[in-house]
Order: C-alpha cells, then sequence, then structure tokens
C-alpha cells in the first residue's frame, strides 16, 4: 500500500525532530530569555546617565556640604566604570562584573542624596532609576558571560 501525502509529511517531521534532538547523554540547549547584554548598550548607557546628570542636576541646596564619605563613593565609582570600559574588551566578564559591582555605589549615592537634602525634590528619584536600571543590566550581562564561555 502506498502512504499518502499526510503521513509522509508526519514521517518527515518525525525525522527532522530526531535530527534536531541532542545526542544521547547530550544536554538540550536552552534559549535565553533576553536577548545577549552588548558591552557597548551598556557603556554607552553609562555614559548618558552620566551626561544627563551633569545636564540636569539641580543646584545643591545653599551652605550643604558633600561628605568625605561621598566623595570617595563617587571617586571608586567612577574608576570602577573607567576599569570595566578598559578591560571589558579585553574580558568581558570582569568587565560586566565591575559595572554590576559599581551600580549599588550609584544607588548608595542617590538614596544619600535624599537623605540628606543634598537636592531637593525629586530628583534622588531619576538618579535612583537610573542606577537601579543600569546595575540590573550589568548583572544580566554578567549573568550571560558566566553562563557561556564568551
Amino acid at each position: 500500500m502506498v502512504p499518502t501525502t499526510r503521513e509522509r509529511t508526519d514521517e518527515l517531521q518525525a525525522l527532522e525532530e530526531l535530527w534536531a534532538a541532542p545526542a544521547l547523554g547530550e544536554k538540550p540547549v536552552r534559549r535565553a530569555l533576553l536577548p545577549r547584554v552588548p558591552g557597548a548598550l551598556l557603556a554607552g548607557s553609562w555614559l548618558a546617565f552620566y551626561a544627563v546628570v551633569l545636564a540636569f542636576q539641580p543646584e545643591p541646596e545653599h551652605g550643604m556640604t558633600t561628605p568625605v564619605w561621598a566623595t570617595t563613593v563617587s571617586t571608586v565609582l567612577l574608576l570602577m566604570l573607567l576599569g570595566a570600559v578598559a578591560i571589558g574588551p579585553v574580558v568581558s566578564k570582569v568587565g560586566f562584573g565591575l559595572a554590576a559591582l559599581a551600580g549599588p555605589l550609584g544607588i548608595v549615592l542617590a538614596v544619600n542624596c535624599r537623605a540628606s537634602g543634598h537636592h531637593l525634590g525629586n530628583w534622588w528619584l531619576a538618579e535612583l532609576g537610573a542606577t537601579v536600571a543600569l546595575t540590573g543590566l550589568a548583572a544580566a550581562g554578567l549573568a550571560q558571560r558566566l553562563r557561556t564561555r564568551g
């Protein structure tokens, strides 16, 4: 008896599925939930953050001084980001790791902005939201690189 077109199509589909299936003992390939985070996107986002902060941040309240620890944290944050840009193209895991560690420092500075009354109003919320997003982006990129060899 000659198989029908429908039966041949089902057989071909079964063969294609068998061809695409992992070999015995091989783990199936998992698709990423998020697209791979490019290092240039992260670096450009931090650069845009600093450009917006320098251009639009309100003046500090009159007579407000910046504590030494806040200046130190700001300097360490900037050095970590510069290190991420310098090392990132060579060892992307280290670059994303530095950016992921620098993010919480920005979060601390944003919260301090509100707690100390450095800037009145809601400027600190913009800083906080941006640094949380950038920290998340860096952490996602780091996690992707730790899962793969690249």
